[in-house]
Parts: structure tokens; C-alpha cells; sequence
């Protein structure tokens, strides 16, 4: 599965960043795509993308009604896909090392804009995996390498 991770300096007197992991459409199903309701290029020029939370989500949590089971399952599905970003993102930028994805990361050493395409195991509906896994999951056990990295 191919994942977009970019890291976009949004503060100008001091140096801060968003990181953000994403997947394009093209790597999740129509039925899956159809029930995603916040999903954009969000800028990027990759075509559309779907955020982590949408991708590991088991499919019932996506096609049930709203209600307060499926916010409180939410917020647990949040915090995985939280943490799988940051696993990946500290792979592709060494500097954001938070445990979960910040909205807002200060970095001193101020680096460019990026934004680094990248292969990792299929992460669709695999929520419940990932969160059995969460205290020792590493880059590595997702089969995770950048693009061009042999």
C-alpha cells in the first residue's frame, strides 16, 4: 500500500510544522472510497487521499449510523491511526518524533516542505491488528520503506 507523508512548515517567525500521512484512493476500494466522507487532495496535487483513521477503520464502523458507540469506537480508532502516522512519519522525517501525530510540531532546525511516497503491508480495515500491536510496532513490522529506498 502506497502512503503519502509530508511535512508543511504553517508557523513563519517560529519554525513550525504540520506532518501528515495519507493514501491515495487508488489503493482502497470503491466501497471503501464511498463511504469515506472527508477525503481531498488537501493541497497535495496526489489526487484524492484518505486519512490513516479512514484506512484502518473496519468497515462496519464506517457504514454504521452516528451514534455514541461508533463516536466512542472513534476515538480509540483516532488514537491508533495517530500513532501508526507517527511510526511512519519519524521514519520519513527523523525529526518528528512524537509518539502520536501532532496538529502543530516546533522544529528548530526549520527544513523544507517534503512530501515522501512510500510502501507499507496493507493497513485497510486492519484496526484491530494494529491496536493489539500498538506498544511495540515499529516502521519495520509494517513493511514500511520510502520510494526509491532499496
Amino acid at each position: 500500500m502506497r502512503i503519502l507523508l509530508t511535512r508543511v512548515r504553517i508557523g513563519q517567525v517560529l519554525p513550525s510544522y504540520a506532518y501528515r500521512a495519507f493514501v491515495p484512493f487508488t489503493e482502497i476500494s470503491l466501497e471503501r472510497q464511498a463511504l469515506i466522507a472527508m477525503h481531498s487532495d488537501f493541497g497535495y496535487g496526489f489526487g484524492l487521499l484518505a486519512r490513516l483513521f479512514d484506512v484502518i477503520a473496519p468497515m462496519a464502523h464506517l457504514e454504521a449510523p452516528p451514534g455514541l458507540e461508533k463516536h466512542r469506537f472513534g476515538i480509540e480508532l483516532d488514537l491508533v491511526a495517530s500513532r501508526v502516522g507517527a511510526i511512519l512519519l519519524h521514519a520519513a522525517f527523523p525529526e518528528m518524533a512524537e509518539r502520536t501525530v501532532p496538529f502543530r510540531q516546533l522544529v528548530p532546525i526549520a527544513p523544507p516542505n517534503a512530501a515522501h511516497l512510500g510502501e507499507a503491508v496493507d493497513l485497510t480495515g486492519r484496526h484491530d491488528w494494529l491496536s493489539g500491536q500498538i506498544e511495540t510496532l515499529t516502521a519495520e513490522a509494517l513493511g514500511f520503506r520510502i520510494e526509491g529506498d532499496r
